[in-house]
């Protein structure tokens, strides 16, 4: 569990998308405009979402997609770590990739 609380997922950069899980099974990140905030639970290798909430600002040119959310799937490899983020019907809607404590992306050892 810590390889996923231990970091932020997704991008510091304004308009970009991020998630932080916390080891009492909640989330919190935003989409690249509103915050979100959920709950979430490990079932083998895949990450479930309970049903996310979310501030509902304007954001002109800033893509949602992180609110339709459901589960996630963490692979690795020589480029580094990242969660494969799939809506209810199993259809992937975007990746975010692992940040360091410094918030740049970290490569996978």
């Amino acid at each position: 569990m810590d390889e996923l609380t231990a970091h932020r997922w997704g991008s510091d950069a304004p308009g970009q998308p991020w998630l932080r899980f916390e080891a009492d099974g909640g989330l919190h990140g935003s989409d690249g405009c509103n915050r979100l905030s959920g709950r979430w639970i490990l079932t083998g290798d895949r990450l479930e979402f309970g049903r996310l909430v979310s501030t509902m600002m304007f954001c002109r040119d800033v893509d949602t997609w992180l609110l339709g959310a459901a589960s996630a799937h963490r692979e690795s490899d020589a480029a580094g770590e990242r969660l494969r983020i799939r809506n209810a019907a199993g259809e992937e809607l975007g990746v975010l990739l692992r940040q360091d404590a410094g918030g740049g992306p970290r490569s996978a050892a």
